[in-house]
């Protein structure tokens, strides 16, 4: 399968994902927000929790190693660059399908699916994107560091790579390892590409899946720590009576 048609049958499944509840009659839409104003809701009940949850002892690890990494593959971005000039990574159609599965619209189609047929997920999805998309435009804007071709900034961190690996660390928390592995599968094919394009240093996409990697799991810690507590309460027949039983489920 070319590259181009391959880009057609995922534009195409992710739309069909984002109707297939309406389709099946299946998915029905709950307001998360629970009649709370949007913008508070939005501030007190996503973003903040994710911003809070996620500046813990294992964010910071993966904060401080990814900046680590980035500097030592930083020894390797001109040998990096250097090859691409003379050897083919991957085609040009196939760099195309890598720039748009990172250009955000397609996880912005997942994630209006997700919230059809798993809303917490969907919500996951958004934090992740969201969060990760003011940081790389914060960092990108302020360090301005050059492409590898010389022609324009803001390429460290990778926005497609750092997109990607958002999505694909809440995907794995949310479907476990197999689609995590899928996901994270397709995000290095993303950052490869991006490398192979020449718009981006190796050291540009390591950054940035630190960075998406940070930015999906605090989200997923956020979804964890929203899910509802559900106590049962029920009878169970003893000898000479019945003996009352609690269940919670945490």
């Amino acid at each position: 399968m070319t590259a181009r048609r391959l880009l057609a049958a995922i534009t195409f499944l992710l739309f069909s994902l984002s109707n297939v509840s309406f389709a099946s009659g299946e998915g029905e839409w709950h307001d998360p927000t629970e009649g709370k104003a949007f913008f508070p809701w939005v501030w007190d009940d996503q973003l903040k929790p994710t911003i809070v949850k996620g500046f813990d002892e294992k964010g910071a690890r993966i904060i401080v190693g990814g900046l680590m990494a980035s500097a030592a593959a930083g020894t390797q971005d001109d040998k990096v660059f250097e090859y691409t000039q003379h050897h083919t990574i991957m085609s040009d159609s196939w760099e195309q399908l890598g720039g748009y599965l990172g250009s955000g619209s397609p996880g912005v189609i997942l994630a209006i699916s997700q919230l059809w047929w798993d809303q917490p997920g969907g919500l996951q999805t958004f934090r992740a994107m969201l969060l990760t998309t003011v940081t790389h435009v914060t960092l990108a804007a302020s360090i301005n560091r050059q492409r590898p071709t010389g022609d324009r900034g803001w390429s460290w961190p990778s926005g497609h790579t750092s997109n990607a690996f958002a999505i694909a660390t809440s995907m794995a928390y949310s479907y476990g390892p197999w689609v995590g592995t899928a996901s994270y599968g397709v995000a290095t094919f993303i950052a490869a590409s991006r490398i192979s394009a020449q718009v981006h240093w190796l050291s540009d996409v390591v950054a940035a899946a630190a960075l998406g990697i940070y930015w999906g799991r605090a989200s997923a810690l956020v979804t964890d720590s929203q899910k509802q507590n559900t106590t049962m309460i029920y009878p169970v027949p003893i000898d000479g009576g019945l003996l009352v039983q609690f269940s919670k489920d945490f």
